[in-house]
């Protein structure tokens, strides 16, 4: 949510009024017959409303002695938020309107984006339409090269989406989804439609997901991430059905789901460069300590490179007893299979079958569930 502090709005919806009588005058008041001086003057008094406006932001929410604010609270003070900046948009537009010649008309221009951005990413979506239609008018200028017309398109991108937060996740990510695949489609030379989409699909239902995994190879050339898309597609098709993993170890042992029957196996899929995998690994160990006894077997399917320093220091730190797969140095044989992605937690029950690829979100019912079935 895009915040500029101290930089724009009025406090009272009577400033605004002075201010939008200042630049449109009132009506009886005969714009055709005043002097150049008379208008230099009002267009003077005008820029002073608007500069005051938009330096007048509503009061930030402050930490409560007793509680923390509700939703119901959040969302009136992003209305609010939203409401000032498009008064202020419009104090703007109507200056740079009323005064076209005027030294400040460019600043007011500059203005009126500014808070038109500011009044959709807090909640003014109904001014996504308006900006879309600015986003293009700027995008026509000459002067512009590809990069600053994607800059605007994703500028766009992320106004309108923060807009929909304060509807639904759904509806954010239904917004965040159409225009990633526009953004994806107008700048095939950009990687962030394509990642965004990836993101969706990452974290969809499996339905979801697969389909946006069939739609995204059409919209990149990167190799990684198509390999990503059939390893989302593989993964989730083989949800339900038994899974047959035999990964050679480093020491000559070999990790085979088949000689696993009768227990339920956790999978963990990690790299040690990634983010959150230092905090999941011990999340995992935390399960390994609880349910091994159990009868719950824990692998772990690495994906760095080569058996990295920073891989086994990981291992040593948080004294990781439970044996690892190191996939790339092996051949990427997971990774081909089921793509890349991490941390990531699968859970397999007693007879073989995969029953959970995103166990990562919360392990211990699904681990519970499974440990009581037969």
């Amino acid at each position: 949510m895009t915040f500029i502090p101290g930089h724009f709005f009025t406090k009272t919806k009577g400033h605004l009024l002075l201010a939008l009588f200042l630049i449109l005058g009132h009506p009886n008041s005969g714009w055709a017959g005043t002097t150049n001086a008379e208008a230099a003057s009002a267009a003077d008094l005008a820029w002073q409303a608007l500069q005051h406006a938009q330096a007048s932001p509503p009061e930030p929410l402050k930490q409560l002695p007793d509680r923390m604010y509700s939703d119901q609270e959040i969302l009136a003070y992003y209305n609010l938020v939203a409401t000032r900046a498009g008064e202020v948009a419009d104090l703007a537009k109507n200056f740079y309107t009323q005064y076209p010649d005027n030294a400040q008309a460019a600043a007011a221009r500059k203005i009126y984006l500014e808070m038109l951005y500011t009044s959709v990413e807090s909640n003014t979506t109904n001014r996504i339409a308006e900006l879309e239609t600015v986003t293009r008018e700027l995008q026509q200028a000459p002067e512009l090269d590809e990069s600053a017309r994607f800059q605007l398109s994703l500028h766009l991108l992320h106004s309108a989406v923060s807009g929909r937060e304060h509807q639904s996740t759904e509806a954010m990510r239904a917004e965040l989804e159409q225009r990633a695949r526009q953004l994806a489609r107008d700048y095939p030379n950009h990687p962030d439609g394509v990642n965004f989409l990836l993101g969706i699909a990452r974290a969809a239902a499996p339905e979801k997901a697969a389909a946006l995994a069939r739609d995204i190879p059409a919209l990149t050339a990167d190799a990684k991430i198509k390999t990503e898309c059939q390893g989302l597609i593989n993964r989730f098709a083989a949800l339900g059905h038994p899974l047959k993993l035999k990964l050679p170890l480093a020491d000559g042992r070999v990790l085979d789901l088949e000689q696993m029957r009768g227990k339920v196996v956790c999978l963990f899929f990690w790299d040690a460069g990634a983010s959150y995998t230092a905090k999941a690994i011990w999340a995992v160990n935390g399960l390994y300590k609880t349910y091994h006894a159990q009868g719950v077997e824990f692998w772990g399917l690495n994906f760095d490179a080569t058996p990295a320093a920073a891989a086994a220091t990981l291992l040593k730190d948080y004294q990781i007893e439970w044996p690892q797969y190191y996939d790339l140095p092996a051949g990427g044989k997971i990774q081909q299979q089921f793509g890349y992605a991490q941390p990531m937690v699968w859970l397999v029950d007693k007879k073989g079958v995969l029953r959970d690829v995103k166990a990562q979100h919360g392990p211990e019912p699904m681990i519970q569930k499974l440990l009581a079935e037969p």
